[in-house]
Formats: structure tokens, sequence, C-alpha cells
């Protein structure tokens, strides 16, 4: 694909070693006995009793979504907790037709026939009032796909309205008023990323040509398309692709796109005025050098056949945002609606490495073919992170003792470290949004 002057950010061809296994941070859960704690406040005279029963309320609501295509869809539900604060959720609800979840993210599910059932992640176990969680999955269909009606959590329905349950017998209240988290930047990573994430800044701001002018990150391609992303894959191979191994693809690059889009999120709601929640990806076309080499006759996709370039069939130019950065896609056939954001070039025979930049991203195709149902591919998601706009780590290492997605080879997935990464490039360029 040519590239415009100074238009490509990172990237870089990258041959690395099979992943160490990443070991997260360990977390150690403080339990107090309550019936200790209330022991000692009385003593204190830091407790009152209600005269009356309290009465504890419980009430929810669900907002479902879906990006489908002929077979396959991704599904989020987003879940506002309306009544006390809860620790460990179990949100559950039938479908009415035959539709059946294979993989899901930021929860864990089970199905049994219609009926599913989606528990928490552990790490988004805690839903305080008001606050919500959002859980994501990878589902097939056939004929129609219709929406659950109904979702209860933890056995109460959703209605969009509370109502009370069993009531308590005592009620411990403090003298000591509770107070709202203080207003202003949210920027606090952990402690131990601190400086970390300070020094991996500087080193962006010292390599990068024009790290501040630079306008097609991926921030830019998502906030010029209103919240969706459209690929088109550049097959460089002279392997068959059947309709299913194309929706597979389709299924697996929505996956693993949104594991980088949660990292921008934080109690169900955007970090630091970030729009997108979910960001449905479409696959749009496909690039092949023979015709006959897709077995499908649908029109769901367009279809590039045999335009060269690089030595890899290519998806058409005047469609690319990557060569039509100022979003006039007039001569794209079909108009805007066809037009894509980034290429997924899948390379026979390029092993273990990969490029990625505000162009998309390119890895080997039996690689990503072998690991379609992998919960994290993550040469991909590496990829992915330079399109984001994050930097490699060859001649720089701000976090010699942890691995991490973005360092080639440390991590098979993205870890808190990344998460900050990302939102700190967020934090530095929100502002060109009007955020």
């Amino acid at each position: 694909m040519a590239r415009h002057p100074r238009k490509d950010i990172s990237v870089t061809a990258e041959m690395t070693e099979p992943p160490t296994t990443a070991r997260p941070p360990r977390r150690i859960r403080i339990l107090r006995s309550l019936a200790g704690l209330f022991v000692l406040l009385v003593a204190a005279g830091f407790v009152t009793v209600a005269a009356n029963p309290a009465v504890a309320a419980a009430g929810c609501r669900v907002d479902y979504s879906v990006n489908q295509w002929s077979t396959g869809f991704t599904g989020n539900v987003t879940i506002t907790n309306l009544g006390d604060a809860i620790n460990g959720w179990t949100l559950q609800f039938d479908y009415p037709g035959n539709q059946q979840i294979s993989q899901s993210w930021n929860s864990t599910f089970v199905q049994s026939g219609q009926h599913v059932t989606l528990r928490d992640a552990g790490y988004n176990a805690a839903i305080a009032t008001n606050a919500g969680v959002t859980a994501g999955f990878n589902a097939t269909f056939s004929g129609s796909n219709p929406a659950p009606t109904a979702f209860t959590l933890n056995g109460v329905a959703c209605t969009g309205a509370t109502a009370p349950t069993t009531p308590a017998t005592t009620t411990p209240t403090t003298t000591t008023p509770t107070t709202a988290p203080p207003a202003g930047d949210p920027w606090n990573p952990p402690s131990q990323y601190v400086a970390p994430l300070a020094s991996t800044w500087k080193h962006q701001e010292d390599t990068y040509a024009d790290l501040y002018g630079f306008k097609n990150y991926l921030f830019d391609q998502v906030m010029a398309a209103k919240g969706s992303i459209n690929y088109c894959v550049r097959w460089e191979s002279t392997a068959t692709v059947t309709a299913a191994l194309r929706d597979q693809i389709q299924t697996a690059l929505q996956g693993q796109f949104q594991k980088w889009v949660d990292q921008l999120t934080e109690n169900g709601a955007g970090w630091n005025g970030w729009p997108y929640k979910q960001i449905p990806v479409k696959v749009v076309g496909w690039a092949v050098r023979d015709r006959n080499q897709l077995q499908w006759s649908d029109s769901s996709v367009d279809i590039y056949v045999n335009d060269i370039n690089e030595g890899a069939p290519q998806c058409s130019p005047p469609c690319g945002r990557f060569f039509h950065q100022d979003g006039n896609y007039s001569g794209c056939p079909g108009g805007a609606s066809h037009h894509y954001d980034l290429s997924l070039w899948l390379t026979q025979g390029m092993g273990l490495g990969g490029a990625g930049g505000d162009w998309g991203q390119r890895i080997d195709k039996d690689y990503f073919v072998n690991a379609l149902g992998s919960a994290d591919i993550h040469i991909l998601l590496h990829e992915m992170g330079h399109s984001w706009g994050l930097n490699d780590f060859y001649d720089f290492d701000p976090l010699p003792s942890e691995g991490f997605v973005m360092k080639a080879g440390s991590a098979t997935q993205i870890t808190a470290f990344d998460k900050w990464m990302l939102r700190d490039f967020w934090r530095h360029l929100k502002n060109r949004y009007g955020l």
C-alpha cells in the first residue's frame, strides 16, 4: 500500500519470539469481620440502630445491542444498577430464536438451550448505585435474530425501576459522612505505573515526528466515523475462503477490537470523556488475486480482484481512509458507506511477526486463521495498539519487571499497563475533538 509522507505511525515490521505468559498483578482482598466492627463502633458510640427495619432497594436496567452479519453477530449488554450497591452479579435472559453464544468478554457465560447466564469476571463484580458494567459476546444464528425481551440481575427483574428487597433487622450508621470522589483530572493510574507512563509519553514525544499534529490515529478514525470502524481484508494467499471463514474473521476482528475499546471504559461509562462503550466493526471488502478464491456469491462485501500493490492484492484506494483522510470518498464505488478505515493484511508465510499503523494491521494468515477461536490473538492486539498510536519498545523499556502486550513477546493479552498507556494517549488528544 502506498504511504503518504509522515502519515504512517509506527509501521514497524517485527519478528517476535513466542510470548511468555504474562503474570497478572496479584490482588489481595482484605476481609473484615463486620460483626466485630459493629461491636467496636457501638462501644465507641458511633452507631445508631434504626427503630424500624430499613429496606434495601434493588432494581436494574439492561441495554442490549447487536452488530450482525449473515450468520453471526456481536452482542453487548450494559447493566445499570438502580438499587443498592452489589458485589457479584449474574444476568440471565432467554433468546427467542436459535442464537448460540460462542465466546464472551467481561463475563463468563453458560447457555442451556435458549437460556443464557452471564456472570461477572471477578474484576468487574462490584456495581455501585447508578453505575454500570458492559459485557460482550460473539454468537451465531440462522433465520431471524430477535432480541431477548426480559432480563434478571441476581434474580431481580430489570424493569428500569427499583423495588424493596428483604428488610434488614438493624442498620448501622456512622457519624462520619461519606464524600464523593473529588472532581478534576481523572488521571489516576496505579502508583507503580506513574513514572513508567510519564517516561513512555516522553519517549513518544522524542521519537514521533509529529506526535501532536498527526490526524489519523485510530482515535481520529473512530471519531470521524461516529463510533464505528470498517475493515477491508487483503488476502495475500492462494488459499480459498469459505463464507463460514469470512464470517469467523469478521467475528474475531470485532472481538479483538473491542478488547482495546474496553480499556477506555470505567464503571460502564467512557473514561475521561471517551464517548463510545462499544464500537461496531464491519468487514466491507475483500481483495484477492482470483475471484474464485472466495467461495460465496452474495454481495455482502465489496470484492477487489488482482489489484496488486507491494506484491499483494489491495482494496480500492478511492475507498480507503488512509488515502482520503479528508473523508472525500466520491471516487469509491458505492460512496462513503462502502469506504474502509483499516486494512487487515493477511500474508501467507509471514511467521510470528507483524506490522501495524494508521493504515491497518498485517499478520501471518495461518497464525490468524488458527487463532480465530482464541480469546486473545496477541499479535493482532499488538498491531492494533500501533493503530491507536502506541509505541514499540525495542529500544526502550519503561517496565523491565513486567510484561505488556505492546512489548512484543512479553504478554499474551492486554494488561493494565497497556490500558493506562491508551488512556494517556486519549487524554492528550481529547481536546482536538472539543471534549
